[in-house]
């Protein structure tokens, strides 16, 4: 067991005839020993144990022990809850967008559904239009959808990297819907609604952990494949917005995948882990950037007469 190099061991103590002092505060004399490393320790620096008292470097190891020793998701993330709370949170964000509707339809047409003539002079529509839907089935479908994959992810992804990943795979479908969208035909002013774009991110997230984990993927295969053949073959359903999410959701899935820190015997797990932790923030920001490159393409590219309008 190391032990830091200040401080007196007790055989120290008692073979100079010195009062013991605390290590931390020199001008303390005490006789209360830490039950782990056998250092005196002060009034302020114990830490109460099961037996006895902690000083307070043993109880940093320990926590630090105990951190290194706690399961963590295929991500590397804590594996703290198995609750997804995020998954509830959407689903809820889904329901009230849904109520509004109900309320003042033609309020949040105007201002939180996305088009791409709306594109840059409302931006926030990007992400409002996600939390709307088009009917009782639309919603009823998504929502099913949501929660039969979401939770599963939520859990092996852990909560903030399965939000970034959905809500990434969201904005991604409407920036597909703009990059092409022909200014001059009637997608360009046609409004798009629906969490399908961030759903199908899931999608491909879904397989992309499934790969990883050794688990089954050619049935999220067949569901992928499936819900592509339903795009385009039903009258009414953005295939973009659809292929924008799947593409982004499978490509920042498997970039945290690929560029997470391997663990080496040995190596400091608290450490990988802040570092994967970086690192996937930045492949989410990564992915966000990417939509942002397209739609300042897009926007370039339009003719002036074409640029966006809000609703009228």
């Amino acid at each position: 067991m190391n032990r830091p190099s200040y401080g007196y061991s007790a055989a120290e103590s008692e073979g100079a005839g010195e009062q013991p002092v605390c290590p931390r505060h020199p001008d303390q004399v005490t006789y209360v020993r830490c039950q782990r490393c056998d250092r005196p320790v002060c009034g302020q620096c114990q830490r109460p144990a099961a037996v006895g008292v902690l000083c307070v470097d043993c109880e940093h190891q320990l926590r630090q022990q105990q951190r290194s020793a706690q399961p963590r998701t295929a991500m590397g993330a804590p594996a703290r809850s198995a609750t997804p709370y995020v998954t509830y949170v959407m689903m809820g964000l889904c329901g009230l967008g849904f109520l509004l509707q109900q309320v003042d339809a033609g309020l949040v047409y105007q201002f939180l559904v996305y088009g791409p003539v709306v594109s840059l002079s409302q931006p926030w529509t990007f992400l409002t239009s996600g939390f709307l839907h088009g009917g009782i089935m639309h919603i009823a479908l998504n929502m099913w959808a949501l929660w039969a994959v979401g939770q599963y992810l939520e859990r092996t992804m852990g909560h903030w990297r399965y939000a970034g990943v959905y809500l990434v795979s969201v904005i991604a479908g409407h920036t597909a819907v703009l990059l092409f969208a022909d200014p001059i035909s009637l997608a360009w002013t046609t409004g798009t609604v629906g969490a399908s774009g961030g759903i199908f991110g899931l999608f491909g997230s879904l397989f992309v952990v499934n790969r990883r984990m050794g688990a089954q993927a050619t049935q999220v295969l067949i569901l992928i494949g499936l819900n592509l053949v339903i795009t385009v073959t039903v009258p009414g359903i953005s295939w973009q917005g659809h292929l924008g999410g799947l593409v982004v959701g499978t490509a920042m899935t498997a970039a945290m995948f690929a560029l997470r820190p391997r663990a080496t015997p040995g190596a400091d797990r608290i450490a990988l882990a802040r570092r994967a932790s970086l690192i996937h923030v930045g492949v989410i920001g990564g992915g966000l950037l990417l939509c942002l490159l397209v739609i300042a393409a897009k926007a370039a590219s339009v003719p002036a007469g074409y640029l966006p309008l809000p609703f009228a």
